[in-house]
């Protein structure tokens, strides 16, 4: 995971507002429970995010995530591309 995503993103613990930071942060998904999957981030962070936008998802995918929420997929040539 940590090669995939470069350490320059957002990660899960940033602190800062989250409506004004406007940033979309990039994790993996390490499980999925219902409507929510334990997902982590480049530098190691893990939280509950709702994936009810994006579902289905599957453990390993790569989701775009903003407020908690998953807004999106990273297609597979993005992922390898970073």
């Amino acid at each position: 995971m940590r090669d995939a995503m470069p350490a320059s993103y957002c990660t899960l613990d940033h602190d800062g507002c989250v409506v004004c930071a406007d940033a979309g942060i990039p994790v993996r998904v390490v499980s999925v429970e219902g409507d929510d999957a334990l997902c982590e981030d480049a530098a190691g962070n893990r939280a509950q995010i709702a994936v009810e936008l994006v579902a289905p998802v599957g453990t390993g995918e790569v989701l775009l995530t903003h407020g908690g929420v998953a807004i999106g997929r990273v297609a597979a040539q993005e992922e390898d591309s970073q």
